[in-house]
């Protein structure tokens, strides 16, 4: 039952964003309606919502703090793995380069030693 629990719903994420002023960010209808489930099934959502016993709320001395509770789930970054890849050989290149005129620098400085190379 729902007797000495508390339901904490972190519904942080959980808005439209005003195309021009961000304190004007609203909920829509999918955002209610996920919190209204979220209250009637009253169970753990992972990232959203979390069901919490008195004990637990006791041992973090009553701080009632949702993110302390329930922790939003991090958004993914989409990497582009071709681009990365064309990018590391570019600089790799790049780097190869560089080191030529180190060691052609080094050679003018009589300071390059072949075992170094």
């Amino acid at each position: 039952g729902r007797k000495n629990k508390i339901l904490f719903i972190n519904a942080s994420k959980e808005y439209e964003q005003h195309p021009e002023v961000r304190k004007l960010n609203r909920l829509g209808d999918t955002h209610i309606d996920k919190i209204v489930n979220a209250y009637r099934e009253f169970r753990d959502m992972e990232g959203f919502a979390k069901v919490v016993g008195i004990d637990e709320i006791k041992e973090n001395d009553y701080n009632l703090n949702v993110t302390l509770y329930v922790f939003p789930e991090e958004e993914v970054e989409e990497i582009d793995v071709e681009k990365e890849w064309g990018e590391l050989k570019e600089i790799e290149h790049e780097l190869a380069e560089i080191n030529q005129k180190i060691e052609g620098y080094l050679r003018e400085l009589n300071l390059f030693r072949e075992d170094e190379g």
